[in-house]
């Protein structure tokens, strides 16, 4: 019979240090596992190609955007597109 989530939780809190440790990691290893059966393999050439443009980030000196005005544009981006929404749907 399987156990109840309650006693698992219970059973892991029984556990050694060591044990507890291993059942964390392996644990967070499904999960990764699974995440990735879920989104996929990446595509070939996509590391090389996201360091890169890391990089092209990184050498960059042109002059950076106040924070100020680009919490506006985002504001202002995320205003018009929620009155579109809104339009669309009494539409």
């Amino acid at each position: 019979m399987p156990l109840t989530a309650q006693e698992l939780l219970k059973a892991a809190r029984e556990l050694s240090s060591d044990e507890r440790n291993w059942l964390v990691q392996a644990l967070q290893e499904d999960e990764l596992a699974t995440w990735q059966k879920e989104v996929g393999e990446e595509e070939s050439g996509y590391d090389e190609w996201f360091r890169a443009q890391v990089q092209v980030a990184l050498d960059d000196d042109s002059p950076g955007i106040p924070h100020e005005q680009v919490v506006q544009e985002m504001s202002d981006l995320l205003r018009a597109a929620s009155e579109r929404e809104r339009l669309k749907t009494s539409a």
